[in-house]
């Protein structure tokens, strides 16, 4: 009887805070990629929202509007990181067409698409940095501080995720910039080799050299693109602290 007597309890509360938390762990690298089983991924946030049910505070004078500002927060909150992670693969993407890699394709669990080999490497390393800086605590703790604020500052969250989503170009262009200026020096220098020795076969010269060079300065220019990318994550904080104030 006590079990029942619960679930009569906060069963008011529990689809408000079911549905935001089920958003927001949905944008999450790896725990909302697609190729995650969806029982899993349910899992993940029936846990969560058993947790939160006897701490968190929900107005439920409005059914609809709660259920109304848990999808729209959740969506918020979620897509301050799924931003970064565009910009990584468009920024990876740029690369892998510059050095010919374009035709080379695998497929990429997180967003389940098929990627070149340099878009995976790049993305489960930006997953990577995710989890190393705790940015999944932050999520977590965006979930907490999220029913906590009394109303919602809905052109705050916008505005916030229009900002966020103005560094989407700048971020990507950052970080392919070291490999993107090699290979357009090479393309130049090539073309000039090809106008001096016009019998020379320059396409099966630049081709390796474009894929060779490229690898090394993406190699070299690591710690760079990583530090960007870390950079970027601490904004996506910010704006999840400034999101639950």
């Amino acid at each position: 009887m006590e079990f029942y007597s619960i679930i009569n309890m906060y069963s008011g509360r529990f689809i408000p805070i079911f549905i935001r938390v089920a958003i927001i762990l949905s944008f999450i690298p790896f725990v909302g990629a697609r190729m995650t089983p969806m029982i899993v991924r349910a899992g993940f946030a029936l846990a969560f929202t058993l947790l939160l049910l006897p701490v968190v505070d929900v107005n439920l004078d409005n059914p609809v509007k709660a259920i109304f500002e848990a999808v729209f927060i959740g969506i918020a909150i979620g897509l301050s990181a799924r931003i970064i992670l565009g910009a990584v693969e468009m920024a990876a993407q740029l690369i892998s067409l510059q050095m010919g890699l374009g035709v080379a394709a695998v497929f990429n669990p997180q967003f389940g698409e098929i990627l070149s080999p340099i878009s995976l490497f790049y993305t489960f390393a930006s997953m990577g940095l995710f989890f190393i800086l705790d940015m999944h605590h932050y999520f977590i703790e965006g979930i907490v501080r999220s029913f906590d604020v009394g109303k919602i500052q809905y052109n705050t969250m916008y505005s916030g995720i229009m900002g966020l989503n103005h560094i989407l170009f700048p971020l990507a262009f950052k970080i392919a910039a070291p490999v993107l200026l090699v290979q357009i020096m090479v393309n130049l220098a090539m073309g000039f080799l090809s106008r001096a020795i016009p019998q020379a076969n320059i396409f099966f010269v630049s081709m390796p050299l474009l894929i060779i060079l490229g690898l090394i300065f993406m190699m070299l220019s690591l710690p760079l693109t990583f530090m960007i990318i870390s950079k970027a994550f601490l904004n996506v904080r910010d704006a999840i602290m400034v999101f639950t104030r």
